[in-house]
């Protein structure tokens, strides 16, 4: 008769020890020094959330982890994101893919746009990928570009005279094809396509120095040929 009573308190002291680290959906909180899983009982982490996928064309139903605001304000505009596979997305009034992820190549996606700061960019500016409200720094930045001056050393260029272009200056205050200055404090400075433009006229200066260079060193030969 011990011995029963004795497998009996040892099986009870079981359930109350097993009880104090699985949750039986009642309100009352559960605490645990161990591990939590959730949709799993082998979690491998402090906190494992295992959720089975489903993949229908481009769509996945099945989240891994969902956040909601259950005031019963707005419906599904009162989630506040979900998780799936590889992305997260902000249901909102309209669901939309945000953020995705590549394990192959472990790079972090964004579908739409990024803003940086507090103060949105507006204007002809609003619908850039990236907005920064801010200095931004970095050891190194490549603009890719289609399109480069040497075009200018063509045969065919037509090179302008440069009494066209003080005639264009007087009359426009900037140089030809050069962008003027409420152009640029409205829509700002396209960095690939003003070093350009940049090296354009610095390829045209280099053709006008070297026909002076020709006129000068004719002049030259004619003075020291009378001498």
């Amino acid at each position: 008769m011990r011995k029963i009573s004795l497998v009996l308190i040892v099986s009870l002291l079981g359930s109350i020890v097993r009880a104090q680290n699985v949750w039986t959906g009642t309100t009352t909180p559960t605490t645990t020094n161990g591990k939590v899983g959730i949709g799993t009982t082998s979690p491998s982490s402090k906190l494992s959330i295992a959720s089975t996928l489903t993949l229908s064309g481009t769509d996945i139903t099945g989240q891994a982890l969902k956040i909601e605001n259950k005031s019963g304000i707005g419906g599904s505009e009162a989630n506040i994101f979900e998780i799936f596979n590889q992305d997260i997305v902000f249901p909102g009034p309209a669901p939309q893919r945000l953020i995705f992820w590549t394990t192959n190549k472990g790079n972090v996606g964004i579908l739409n746009s990024l803003r940086i700061g507090t103060a949105a960019a507006n204007g002809d500016y609003a619908n850039y990928k990236l907005s920064v409200d801010g200095d931004i720094i970095a050891k190194r930045c490549v603009i890719q570009v289609t399109n480069w001056a040497d075009y200018v050393f063509d045969d065919n260029y037509h090179l302008r005279p440069l009494k066209e272009v003080e005639e264009f200056i007087n009359a426009n205050k900037h140089l030809p094809d050069v962008p003027n200055e409420n152009e640029v404090k409205n829509k700002g400075v396209e960095i690939g396509e003003m070093n350009r433009i940049l090296m354009q006229k610095v390829e045209e200066l280099t053709l006008y120095i070297i026909n002076q260079n020709k006129k000068i060193e004719t002049l030259e030969s004619r003075i020291n040929n009378d001498y």
